[in-house]
């Protein structure tokens, strides 16, 4: 009987590796999608070669909507460690993303509300106050990672050590 017990408390015991490689390969997910997500985003503030129009911010609209799709359906992909840390880790993780779905959605929608022989001044007006969104969506993500990374415990290492994580925090 002894040994049925001691057999199955030393089998509990050997999930550490599992849970450690969990742990990486969630942070690791997270933290490349994020990273990718806001060097592409970072790349579209840039003013096109022709200038700004309707059409050219289109496409970037459409890049953005692109880059922002992508990171999600990639943090979806990667699932959370099967731990309390890791459920708590997904939801301040699914609560970023939805705000960066919703700024998303903000854009497109005050963006096809412009006329399509819109002016620069129309154009600018109607997207500057954007602008603040945009700049919390950066700030949302570092700071979720940050949260995460000062959560404690194993998955929190994880974050803290994981290479793409240290550029977002």
């Amino acid at each position: 009987m002894l040994l049925s017990v001691l057999g199955f408390v030393a089998a509990g015991c050997g999930g550490g590796n599992s849970d450690q490689k969990a742990n990486e390969a969630y942070a690791s997910g997270v933290c490349t999608a994020i990273g990718t997500w806001t060097t592409e985003v970072k790349s579209l503030t840039t003013v096109p070669s022709g200038g700004v129009t309707k059409a050219s911010l289109d496409a970037k609209l459409t890049q953005f909507e692109t880059a922002t799709k992508t990171m999600v359906s990639q943090i979806k992909a990667v699932p959370p460690p099967n731990t309390s840390e890791g459920q708590t880790a997904k939801k301040q993780i699914d609560q970023m993303t939805s705000q960066v779905q919703t700024t998303s959605a903000a854009v497109k929608s005050a963006f096809s509300k412009l006329p399509a022989n819109a002016s620069v001044a129309e154009i600018v007006s109607s997207l500057s106050k954007l602008v603040p969104q945009f700049e919390a969506l950066k700030s949302t993500a570092q700071s979720t990672i940050k949260t995460v990374q000062n959560a404690g415990g194993s998955l929190a290492s994880a974050f803290q050590s994981e290479s793409a994580c240290k550029h977002l925090s």
